[in-house]
């Protein structure tokens, strides 16, 4: 029994889900809403006239409440 109990913790450990890592674009205008894959490849960034940010994909969703743009996802 306290084998099963140490395997579904094991196993509930495992399933957590991490924070996202991945490195997105985003762009600091007041009008910016969506978290870019690259710096050149898409022209929702390209049109950025403002300072241009790499951060994690997880922080540009939570901390600055953006969405994954349309044309690169």
């Amino acid at each position: 029994m306290k084998i099963l109990l140490h395997l579904v913790f094991l196993i509930q450990l495992s399933m957590e889900k991490k924070p996202d890592t991945t490195q997105v674009y985003i762009c600091t205008s007041p009008t910016a809403v969506a978290y870019h894959k690259s710096k050149d490849g898409c022209k929702g960034i390209r049109a950025c006239n403002r300072k241009v940010f790499k951060v994690s994909k997880s922080d540009a969703i939570r901390k600055y409440k953006y969405r994954a743009c349309k044309v690169c996802y």
